[in-house]
C-alpha cells in the first residue's frame, strides 16, 4: 500500500522561503517618470510622461490616472505637445498586472518667466538643477539667481544653477531674474525643503536591535561568568558533617588554650577506694 506523499524538510522549507519572498516582494510596480524632468512648467511647454513597467505589455495595456479620473491613452508614454491650465495635477499609470505608479505632479503657470525645479523637497546629498525658463523660450539673458533674496549667480547668457551635493543650508526660496529683449523680468517664489540630519525609521530599527543584541551577549556572558564562579551549595549531609567538624575543632582549640589545666586536673584525680 502506498504512503500518502508529504512534503520532505528540504521541500518545505523551500516553499516557506517562496512564500515569504513573494509577500515581502509583491508585484512590481510601475514607474512614471516627466520629460523634461521640471515639475513646474508654462502654458505652451511640450511635456512627455513616460510609463516603465518590468514587463512585456500587450497592445492597451497601459492605463493612465489625472487626479484620479482616467485618460483615453494606453501607451507607454504620453505627450501633451502645449499644456495648458487644465494639464496641472497629479498623474500616474498602470498595467492590469501591476499597482499604481509614483504620483507625479505637474504644475502649470501663466507668466513670462519661471523658475523651474524637477521637486520642492530634496534629502542632503541630493543632486539640484534649477532653471531660468522664459515664455516660449525666448531668448533670455542676464540671468541671476537668488536665494533667500542674495544672489547667487549671474551670467549674461542663460543657464542652469546647479548644486551638485544640497544640505539643510540650501533650504528657503528662490527666485530668478532675466531680460528679454530690453525689458526685465521676474519669477514667482519657489519654496525648496531640504530633509536630513535626523535617522530615518529603518536606520532606528537597525541601531535597536544592534543594542537588544549587544545587551543580550553581555548578559550571557555575565550569566556564563557567575555559573563558573558561584560556589555550590551544600548538601544536609554535608552541612551536618561541617558541623561535626567544626565542633571537634573547637573542643581541641579549646583543650590546647589551658594545657596547665588539665595537667592539675589529672594529678588531683584519685581513683576511688
Amino acid at each position: 500500500m502506498r504512503r500518502p506523499w508529504a512534503p520532505q524538510p528540504g521541500t518545505a522549507t523551500s516553499s516557506v522561503l517562496l512564500w515569504v519572498a513573494l509577500l515581502c516582494l509583491g508585484r512590481p510596480r510601475a514607474v512614471l517618470t516627466l520629460e523634461p524632468p521640471w515639475f513646474n512648467v508654462l502654458q505652451g511647454d511640450k511635456v512627455t510622461l513616460n510609463c516603465k513597467v518590468f514587463q512585456t505589455p500587450g497592445h492597451h495595456s497601459i492605463k493612465w490616472l489625472h487626479n484620479g479620473s482616467a485618460l483615453p491613452i494606453h501607451q507607454n508614454s504620453y505627450t501633451i505637445p502645449a499644456v495648458n491650465m487644465e494639464n496641472s495635477g497629479e498623474y500616474q499609470c498602470r498595467t492590469e498586472h501591476t499597482p499604481l505608479s509614483n504620483s507625479v505632479k505637474l504644475q502649470v503657470s501663466s507668466d513670462w518667466l519661471l523658475l523651474q525645479v524637477e521637486r520642492l523637497e530634496f534629502m542632503e546629498g541630493d543632486s539640484m538643477t534649477l532653471r531660468c525658463h522664459s515664455w516660449r523660450s525666448k531668448p533670455l539673458h542676464k540671468v541671476t539667481y537668488y536665494h533667500n533674496d542674495q544672489a547667487l549667480k549671474y551670467e549674461l547668457q542663460s543657464f542652469n544653477y546647479i548644486v551638485p551635493q544640497v544640505n539643510y543650508t540650501h533650504s528657503g526660496s528662490y527666485y530668478c531674474t532675466g531680460f528679454m529683449g530690453h525689458i526685465s523680468h521676474l519669477s514667482a517664489t519657489v519654496v525648496i525643503t531640504v530633509q536630513g540630519g535626523k535617522p530615518s525609521t529603518a536606520n532606528v530599527v537597525i541601531i535597536t536591535l544592534v543594542l537588544v543584541v549587544v545587551i543580550a551577549i553581555i548578559a550571557a556572558a555575565a550569566l556564563y561568568y557567575y555559573k563558573r564562579h558561584k560556589k555550590p551549595a551544600h548538601t544536609p549531609d554535608e552541612i551536618g558533617r561541617i558541623e561535626v567538624e567544626n565542633s571537634m575543632s573547637y573542643s581541641l582549640l579549646k583543650h590546647t588554650d589551658n594545657p596547665e589545666e588539665e595537667a592539675s586536673g589529672r594529678s588531683t584525680y584519685k581513683n576511688p577506694q
